[in-house]
């Protein structure tokens, strides 16, 4: 009987073991073992354009990249130099506004340029 209660206990043991063991590998692979966010890379946004499509906004120290993503590879399509003010900003809108998600906004702004630029080159 005492074999058995000492195979248990030991048993008990390992697996909490294990599950501390795992617990601190996860949290030392997303950086964030003493509670301090250590990443430089931010994902922001995604938005699928298709069933394997996909543009990703992400954000690495002061730049936002916006990035097209297909089944065969990834292409940088823009970047944009993010305000020092808005650095540290949460990255949802607040409660109460309706303002346009930072993706949106980001794709309304280029076409409106693309439309603008296009008019001029036309008119001349």
């Amino acid at each position: 009987m005492t074999n058995w209660l000492s195979f248990a206990f030991s048993f008990a043991i390992v697996l909490a073991l294990l599950g501390a063991v795992l617990f601190l590998l996860k949290k030392m692979q997303s950086g964030n073992l003493l509670g301090i966010a250590q990443r430089r890379i931010r994902l922001l946004e995604t938005f699928s354009t298709g069933p394997r499509q996909k543009l990703i906004l992400v954000r690495v120290r002061d730049q936002e990249i916006l990035i097209g993503l297909t089944a065969q590879q990834m292409t940088t399509l823009a970047s944009f130099t993010v305000p020092e003010e808005q650095m540290d900003l949460p990255l949802t809108a607040n409660e109460g506004t309706h303002a346009i998600p930072p993706l949106a906004k980001r794709f309304a702004d280029m076409l409106k340029s693309a439309k603008h630029g296009g008019q001029e080159k036309s008119g001349s």
